[in-house]
């Protein structure tokens, strides 16, 4: 193991912006397994810039890691108020430099090295940040033939999200070429425009829509408790499709909508479904990155939208423009104060006699919508079909929600990841929701997917 320096020039104590204290909040309603929010992200280092030495890799590891000061942040957390929560208010102050370990691993080809990235990811996001007196970035190499193979990053939320680990990547790989990217921006804008009258403004407008909305929404929208909980509570199942990659496709073009919109409606016919009502409502990851000026930074920007939508039609077809509309909206609510949006929300809680919360959440993590060329057919999205997968990932013991969906693609597949409360949502349930979701977005490219029948499998599960 050996460190690399990332330096810059060092900002003095700031409030935190309003996605980190976003990501601060969920940290403490998930204490101590709050390292379920870490990000980690894997790159093969470009064949022009291989073999690459570990002096090479590291140098330009750090220059690339120099570029973004929320690399630098620590977090100066308020007196705990409670065994879990970090505490209420906290700030945070950017150093002029930290220090950032790089482990190393061997393997002797790069089948193996794939395999060892994933394990040293893993490893290396397995456990919280030390918030206060640890960098906000880990660090590993692979090396094959003792040049490295791979480069392993893991990274703490509150100093950026998933779309800035994305752009982060795409800064290593151009540093280990000798290249830089476009300007980063500056994270301090962000705060600046955040607490200016002008962005108080526009949070107070986008909570008023929120607390609306939750007074005549369901409490929840996963009421029925339906076993005793597993020991370790949430559990994760992943279902791979390359139909439902395809399947989207089709009917984004079809309807002139997005993947995402598409997937969204089916979340929401499907959360719909399990309390037999005709009203959903879905915390969507809104990825905040409208503005120019934000596109290229890594910083935390991403907060929750809220999603609703009206399922009562008769064919999943009938959601789909409305879907569309709804996730404009969710996107446009997506930028807030999250104090004044707890509180707020505590009030419309304390008004209705019950606390409200929808209890799921919906995260589509690509950075790309519509893949380009012409939309498949039926006969290739339902060939597709037999080359879907489902696994289990390692179970969580705390998580915020009862049912958290997160999307992710590869190549034309699509992985749709469900966290489901075992209380509310026991394994083979868990397991008939995504193939059902499968099912009702496949079946709708070549006719009509009754809704009637996605209720009825819910039911039955």
């Amino acid at each position: 193991m050996h460190r690399v320096a990332v330096r810059g020039t060092p900002v003095a104590a700031a409030p935190l912006t309003w996605g980190q204290h976003a990501i601060w909040a969920a940290i403490g309603r998930t204490a101590p397994n709050d390292h379920y929010f870490n990000l980690t992200r894997v790159l093969t280092p470009p064949d022009r810039c291989r073999p690459l030495p570990v002096a090479d890799a590291s140098t330009r590891l750090g220059a690339a890691l120099s570029r973004h000061p929320t690399l630098r942040t620590r977090i100066v957390a308020a007196p705990k108020i409670g065994p879990l929560a970090p505490g209420g208010p906290a700030h945070q102050e950017i150093l002029a430099e930290v220090g950032v370990a790089v482990r190393t691993v061997t393997a002797v080809d790069d089948a193996e090295a794939d395999r060892a990235a994933d394990i040293l990811a893993t490893e290396l996001a397995g456990t919280a940040f030390g918030y206060e007196n640890e960098a906000p970035v880990r660090a590993g190499l692979v090396l094959v033939g003792g040049s490295v193979a791979r480069v392993v990053l893991a990274l703490c939320h509150l100093a950026t999200d998933g779309h800035g680990a994305d752009i982060l990547l795409r800064d290593v790989r151009l540093a280990l070429l000798g290249r830089t990217g476009p300007p980063p921006g500056d994270p301090l804008a962000v705060a600046t425009e955040e607490m200016s009258a002008a962005g108080r403004a526009r949070s107070d407008a986008v909570i008023g829509t929120w607390a609306d909305t939750y007074r005549a929404l369901p409490p929840s929208m996963f009421t029925t408790a339906r076993a005793e909980p597993q020991p370790v509570r949430w559990w994760v199942g992943r279902l791979t499709s390359p139909a439902l990659g395809l399947a989207t496709a089709a009917l984004a073009a079809r309807h002139r909508t997005s993947v995402s919109s598409v997937l969204l409606a089916a979340t929401a016919a499907l959360v719909a479904a399990d309390g037999g009502g005709d009203r959903a409502a879905v915390l969507t990851i809104v990825g905040n990155r409208f503005d120019p000026s934000r596109r290229d930074l890594v910083a935390t920007l991403s907060q929750e939208g809220l999603f609703t939508l009206d399922t009562a039609a008769d064919d999943f077809a009938g959601l789909l423009r409305p879907a569309w509309r709804e996730s404009l909206r969710a996107y446009r609510s997506g930028s807030y104060d999250q104090a004044a949006l707890d509180e707020a929300l505590a009030a419309v809680s304390a008004e209705r006699g019950t606390t409200v919360h929808p209890m799921c959440c919906f995260n589509d993590m690509r950075l790309v919508d519509l893949p380009p060329g012409t939309p498949p057919t039926a006969e290739q999205v339902h060939a597709a079909r037999a080359d879907t997968v489902f696994t289990w990932a390692p179970p969580q013991p705390q998580v915020a929600c009862r049912f958290c969906a997160h999307v992710t693609a590869d190549g034309p597949a699509l992985t749709y990841q469900v966290t489901g409360d075992t209380r509310y949502l026991p394994p083979a349930r868990l397991e008939a929701f995504v193939r059902a979701l499968e099912d009702l977005v496949v079946s709708a490219v070549d006719g009509p997917a009754p809704l009637a029948r996605l209720r009825s499998a819910v039911v039955a599960a």
